[in-house]
Parts: C-alpha cells; structure tokens; sequence
C-alpha cells in the first residue's frame, strides 16, 4: 500500500511538471494548432484530476467493496475521458479539414465518443469545483432535446447527432474560446504565480504590507486589505488569497478585537479583488481577450482603476469600522522591519519587471510571461535564501499544473453551455425579449447584476463569466448601444461589468468560495461571515455602475476625463462607504446615513448635474455631523 502511494504521487508529479513543460515550450516557440494546443491541455488536466481527486468509496458497500466499485467507476471514467481525446487525435486532419460542421453525418461511434467524453468531463468538474457549475450544464445539455418548450425556450428540437456535433467534432462546444484560452495564457500565468511564491514575493508582500501599515488603526484588517491587493496579482483565487494571507492577518485581528466573523469576512472581501486585480485577474482576462478580440495587455489596463477602486472602497470601510469600534494597531515589537525585508528580497520583483516590460513592448502574453518565469529562476539565484535549485523548480512546475487544473475543466464544461447557446440560438432570442420588457439602462444593469451573481454562485468565475458571455452579455450591450454608447466601448463596459459580478459571486451567500475559506481559518460561523463580507465589500458592488455611466474609468477617455472621473468616483465611495459602516467623526444618525448615501449615489451617474447634487448633498452632511463637534469646541473655548 506504501508503495503504491509512493508510486501514486510521483505518476502525479510527473505528468504535472510533463503539462507545465508542454506549455512553457509553446509559450516560447509558439502554439500549437488549436485542435492540438486544447487536446493536449485537456488530455493532461483530466488524467491529473482523476489522479488527484480519486472517486470516494460508497458508504452503504463494505470497505472492501466501497474500494472496488470505486476503483471500477475511476477506470470506466478514465476510458471515458481519454479514449475520445486519443480518437480526436488520430482522427484530426478528418475532424478539421475533412468534415463539414453539422452538414457531414455524425457516426456511431463519433456519437458514442461524443457522449462519453461529455459525462467525463462532468464528473471531473463535480469532483474539481463541486455540484453547482455540474448542474448547471446537466440542465442546459437536456435544453436541445426537450422541444414544446414555452416562451422563448421553445423549439422545434435537436438530434444527439446534432448536439455531438457542437459539443465534441468542432472547434466550439469543449474545445472553443473558453478552453482556448485556458490552454494559451491562463496556465502560464498560474505557472508563473506558482514560481513567483517560490521565489520568496510572498513573504515580501506580506513584511512589507505589516511593516507600513500595522501599526494604524485597525492595522491587521488594513494589512489584509493591502496584502490580498498585491497578491491578487501573483494568484488571482480569492480561496487561494485567503488561504495564504488570511492565515496570518485573520489571527492578528482576532487579537486585536475583532469578532472571528468579522475577521474572516474582512479577508474574504479583500481576497475577493484579487480575481479582478491585473495582471492575473482570475484567469477571466485571458478568456474576455479571446471573446473581446482585444490583447490581453490591453484588458489589463483596462481593470486597473476599477481595481483601484474596489481595494479603496475595502480600505475605508476598515478604517471607520475601526474608529467606531476603537480598535487600534499592531504592538511596535510585532512590525517587522519593512525596509529590511525590502532589501534582502527586492530581487523577487524582478519577474513582475520583466513581464510588464516584454508586454508594452509589443511581445505576446504567452511569450513574455514564459521570459518572466525563467527570470524568476535566474533572480532567485541573487541572493542565497531564495536560491531555487532543480527540486524547488521541479516543485514549481507541478504546482504551477495543479493550479491550472480547475480552470481547465471548468472552462471545458462551461464550453459546453456556449456550444448549446451557439446551437439552439437561445441568446439572441433572449436578447431581443429582454430589450423589449425592459426600457431602462438602469434595470437592466440590476437585473444582469442579480443573474450574474445567482449563476455565479459556487462556480469558479472563469465559469461564471463564459456562462454570461451567452446569457447577458448580448442583452447588456443592446441596451448600450440604444442609450447612445459607441459599439466597441459598449463591448468593454459589458463584458467588464459582467466580470466584475462573477467575482463578487465566490463572496455572496449561500455559495460563497471565499467566505467559506475565511471562515474555516477564523474558525466561525460561515453564513455570518458570509454575510458580513459582502457588507464589507458592498461598496465595491456600486464600481461597476460607475464606470458603465463613465467609461473613462476604465481609461476609456481623454487624460482629463480620466482623471475627473476618478475622483468623482472615490468621492462617491467614500461617502457610501461612510453612510454604511456609520461612522466618521462619531456615530452617525440615520439622517446622517440617508444623505451621505444619497451624495454618493449621485456620483455614481456620470454629469455635471449628478455631480452638483452628490457635492450639495456632501456639503449638507458636513454640515450636519460637524455642528455638535462645532458647538463642543465654541463652549470649551469659552
């Protein structure tokens, strides 16, 4: 048995540093064609789940039968799953070059080939992301087969012939955009972040975000808020964020005062802004950029700001929830010296300089991030401490392929909603009943909020996005583009404001990935610290209104509009943040509230007529909260 666990885990090692390899060399000579790039990051991401997560036993057999029945389900779904990718392979001059998509008759054995690989890549997703994102796709497969449907659902009904077709024999289904984007940048940068922690970034953002701010009030909460920024750009997973920053702030705020909800749901909506925080983004840059058609770096610049202003909205709230409940920093002895830290591991930084520069200048994504994680290996070697040898390395791979997995089976699944959208048409059909009943831009924003964020809930956000590239997306840009916005910025304000919701989703109850992280490390109840998180970070849900009525802020504009329409925005954050923590200079009335939150709302309306009313409506609160603090100073002078 030993043994056989030994052998188990170096097989595991084997094929992850084997799939990290494969895509560091296409990363620098280049892709493959599409076909094989897709079927070669499937092929090794399935083999490694099936690795990894093996099938549970059944509790009602016996041990010994639970073992078998186990071990026969895990090799009928190997078979499953790789022999349609083998006879992909064989056959794929034929599947590209020989076949007419839904014109060429599908055989049984495609059909039967088809099937298999689809309950395959199910069953690994239910075991790599759980039950929601399987459902999910279980319901709209069934879609094409049930015709006599009501409303806009209705249709004259798809053949299995059909659906294989879509789902399996082309270039859309499982192996589209989705997947596409997975197997040429996604993993890169999951490799990179993997060896950027290995190098020692990770420690350094952690000393110096402690060293700077520790010691304000409300140190730890601000750290966390500080610390999941910054490594929100090496992993963008808010579970991962939380686990890594999180089990060092949570406990430090637990000390301090806090609540162990309050804890776990400050971390959990500061480690939510790492999926939006460039350059990684929670893997949703690298996939918009497919359906977009814009380059990556482009994406990038684009999230800056509104990632600025998600991390703004976190950090005030921290702070007046801080004031009001009089908790102060980190004791002196426990900072630690920042400046030092900074200057033994400056070096890890390097990598992330090496990116951004090969980007601007003009190099593919793919090929600058692979430059970047040979230049974490060479700056390692800078310094002793952090020197990587070929273990370190070796380790770096099969992490940086491990991490990659639940976005390669969750983009393959969620392929598969796409495929059935692109099939039955549903999507624009949704599109044109929906800019019928609904007349507002306003409504409409709400309405694709709410459905973004119930069909994101407990799926990866990658999933989330894709399912809404079919869903709302279409009917978001329609309802742009007839309030006047030109079309290719209505394409950018749609997909952003959809992506930015996804993200939200791992945080809001019931099914709220990092919420549930957060309370597992500050040991407390999940559905409070769910709760509580997305009251923290509800501020950061009204950024995205803010740049679909002012795409500047997603540097849409001119320099001086950019720059107007920033501080517009932190003006209106920072009184909204106000009016719901309740707390300035001293604890706020319930008018103090209403009108704080009406000045903020205001800005959130791009105009000069909004802008003249949140000023007013400022002015009138301090006004308001300044007159007893005006009269206590009068009478103590006198």
């Amino acid at each position: 048995m030993v043994e056989s666990a030994t052998l188990k885990r170096r097989l595991i090692s084997v094929i992850a540093i084997a799939m990290s390899c494969f895509h560091l060399y296409t990363g620098v000579f280049g892709v493959f064609e599409v076909a094989i790039q897709t079927g070669m990051h499937l092929t090794f991401a399935m083999a490694l789940i099936m690795l990894v997560r093996p099938t549970e036993a059944p509790a009602f057999l016996s041990p010994a039968a639970g073992r078998i029945a186990a071990r026969v389900f895990d090799i009928a779904i190997a078979i499953m799953a790789l022999a349609p990718m083998a006879f992909r392979f064989l056959n794929l001059d034929y599947l590209t070059s020989g076949r007419f998509e839904f014109v060429t008759p599908v055989t049984p054995l495609e059909a039967v080939m088809g099937l298999a690989l689809i309950v395959a890549i199910l069953e690994l997703c239910r075991r790599e992301t759980g039950w929601p994102l399987a459902g999910i796709i279980v319901v709209v497969l069934a879609y094409p087969f049930i015709p006599g449907l009501p409303w806009i659902f209705k249709h004259s009904g798809y053949t299995l012939g059909q659906s294989v077709d879509a789902q399996y024999l082309t270039l859309a289904g499982i192996f589209g955009l989705p997947l596409s984007a997975s197997a040429e940048y996604i993993i890169l940068f999951i490799i990179f972040g993997a060896f950027l922690e290995r190098s020692g970034l990770g420690k350094l953002i952690m000393d110096v975000t402690v060293g700077l701010v520790g010691r304000f009030r409300g140190g730890p909460a601000k750290v966390a808020v500080l610390a999941s920024a910054l490594h929100g750009t090496i992993s963008g997973s808010a579970p991962a964020n939380v686990l890594t920053v999180g089990v060092l702030t949570i406990p430090m705020m637990k000390r301090l005062g806090y609540p162990a909800y309050m804890a776990g749901a400050i971390e959990a909506a500061a480690s939510t802004g790492g999926i939006i925080m460039p350059p990684v983004m929670g893997s949703v840059a690298f996939i918009m950029a497919q359906f977009v058609g814009v380059p990556y770096g482009t994406i990038a610049l684009y999230a800056v700001i509104p990632a600025f202003l998600y991390f703004f909205g976190i950090f005030l709230t921290v702070h007046w929830s801080a004031l009001r409940h009089n908790i102060g920093g980190l004791p002196e002895e426990e900072l630690p010296d920042w400046r030092a830290t900074l200057r033994a591991n400056w070096h890890t930084l390097l990598p992330l300089i090496v990116l951004v520069y090969m980007m601007m200048g003009g190099y593919s994504a793919q090929y600058s991030v692979t430059w970047a994680i040979g230049g974490c290996i060479v700056s390692s070697w800078l310094r002793k401490h952090t020197r990587m040898g070929v273990p370190e390395i070796l380790q770096a791979l099969e992490n940086g392929a491990k991490g990659a997995l639940m976005v390669a089976i969750a983009t393959a699944a969620a392929g598969m909603i796409v495929g059935v959208f692109e099939l039955t048409g549903i999507s624009l059909k949704f599109t044109q009943v929906a800019t019928l009943i609904v007349n507002s831009l306003f409504i409409g924003l709400v309405v694709t909020m709410i459905v973004t964020i119930i069909l994101g809930m407990g799926v990866p956000p990658s999933a989330s996005y894709i399912v809404q590239v079919a869903v709302t997306i279409p009917m978001l840009q329609v309802f742009l583009k007839n309030g006047g916005m030109p079309g290719g910025t209505a394409v950018i304000v749609t997909h952003f404001f959809v992506m930015y919701y996804s993200a939200l989703a791992v945080l809001t109850p019931p099914d709220a990935l990092a919420s549930v992280a957060a309370a597992g490390v500050a040991q407390s109840p999940f559905l409070k610290t769910g709760i509580h998180a997305t009251r923290v970070a509800f501020v950061a849900f009204v950024v995205p209104f803010m740049f679909v009525y002012n795409p500047a802020l997603l540097t849409l504009g001119t320099m001086p509009e950019i720059a107007e329409a920033v501080v517009m925005a932190m003006l209106g954050i920072t009184a909204i943040s106000i009016s719901f923590e309740g707390y300035l200079l001293r604890q706020l009335s319930l008018l103090e509230r209403l009108i704080a939150f009406a000045s903020g709302a205001s800005f959130i309306f791009s105009g000069t007529q909004s802008n003249i009313l949140g000023f007013s409506l400022g002015g009138l609160f301090l006004l308001i909260h300044l007159r007893p603090w005006k009269a206590a100073l009068t009478k103590k002078t006198a």
